[in-house]
């Protein structure tokens, strides 16, 4: 698998663009990108992108971004296990744990960053501690550590992180959350709504806040709700609000997922994977966030439950999911995977490929059903 440092022309087609590419490097230079067939449109050939983009990734390989015990060795390890998958940028996420311990491992995060060890690592999304306390929309987030928003509590973790957090997941019905979305928003910082039980009043007031996404939609929420008037609606109602979806066969049943998407829209609707630290593990029983949890089948649950526990596929495993359904097709759920987190982000130049970009560069495969990394080129 090619990984830059030589020449060559690659042909294929770019999500969001018409007809067949021709794109020429030097190492991982584009030196030249031209269109030699406007009216290709075979799906089931090579797809160039510039890789994809994770905005929630909890670990790898059994490295957990959240342990306190977390070294810059590790996060480098995880790093380099994400991106060989395809994915060349993404969003360390530490979730809801104490305040020393979450301090401890965003300075970790931060200082594995700023020294080049993680160069896939775009910020840290920082999910919880401000959610629910409620059975269903905490999730497997810790009851003991999950509690109410405090500004003091944000500007200390904030600072831990050498001011590297870029998107927080918060239940804007807790005390001081709207106060919290227009510091954090005014700052730069994505809030993002997420296990969350919050009412259509309190979703609409985060948003006139500066909410700007929702975290993994139909997760992360109770497990029956209201038939009229509930979470979910509201914020698919809501055209401000970027949807993230989980698309790995387990978290979302294909027909909510589908109308997710087609209330986000194509432009709005963005793919991330939930990856869990037991992620690319053999299948079987483990401990997870003081609960015995079994790794099967792509699929990752608190044993004896219907409680999932994170996920254990990747991005691409996911895009590859999506695309073998009735619809959206390959080319709009790998916008869902590029420009469309890019875009959130603040990073649309990111997923342009132009002469004179230098890398990420990822080519895929389809063939209508497995989706193949064919070239990394650039990271």
């Amino acid at each position: 698998m090619s990984r830059g440092a030589s020449s060559g022309v690659i042909r294929g087609r770019i999500p969001g663009r018409a007809g067949l590419w021709e794109l020429e490097r030097d190492d991982d230079r584009i030196t030249r990108l031209e269109c030699r067939d406007e009216s290709f449109s075979d799906e089931r050939c090579l797809w160039i992108t510039p890789g994809l983009f994770d905005l929630q990734v909890n670990g790898i390989g059994g490295i957990h971004f959240t342990d306190p015990s977390l070294t810059t060795d590790q996060a480098a390890r995880a790093d380099a296990l994400i991106r060989e998958g395809g994915t060349s940028r993404y969003c360390p996420t530490v979730i809801t744990c104490g305040l020393d311990a979450a301090a401890a491992v965003l300075g970790t995060l931060s200082r594995a960053m700023a020294d080049g060890q993680m160069p896939g690592a775009r910020a840290i999304h920082l999910e919880g501690p401000w959610l629910s306390e409620l059975d269903g929309p905490r999730g497997i987030h810790r009851r003991e550590h999950v509690r109410d928003v405090s500004a003091a509590e944000w500007e200390a973790l904030q600072a831990a992180a050498g001011g590297k957090i870029g998107i927080v997941t918060l239940a804007p019905e807790r005390p001081g959350a709207l106060e919290l979305i227009r510091r954090a928003a005014a700052a730069g910082v994505i809030v993002s709504l997420g296990h969350t039980e919050a009412s259509p009043e309190e979703v609409s007031a985060a948003v006139r806040a500066g909410a700007a996404m929702s975290t993994h939609l139909f997760n992360g929420c109770a497990g029956m709700l209201d038939r009229h008037s509930n979470v979910v609606y509201s914020q698919l109602a809501e055209d401000a609000l970027y949807g993230c979806f989980i698309a790995d066969g387990h978290h979302v049943p294909f027909p909510a997922l589908l109308i997710g998407m087609r209330a986000k829209g194509p432009d709005r609707s963005i793919l991330v994977s939930d990856l869990a630290h037991l992620s690319g593990l053999p299948d079987g029983e483990y401990e997870m966030e003081g609960n015995r949890v079994e790794l099967r089948d792509g699929g990752l649950r608190v044993k004896g439950s219907r409680l999932l526990s994170g996920a254990a596929r990747t991005l691409a495993e996911d895009v590859q999911w999506l695309a073998r359904q009735p619809e959206p097709g390959i080319e709009a759920a790998l916008l869902m995977a590029t420009r469309n987190p890019a875009a959130v982000m603040g990073d649309r130049a990111w997923a342009e490929l132009a002469p004179g970009r230098r890398g990420p560069i990822a080519v895929f495969s389809w063939n209508g059903e497995r989706l193949q990394l064919e070239q990394r080129i650039g990271f």
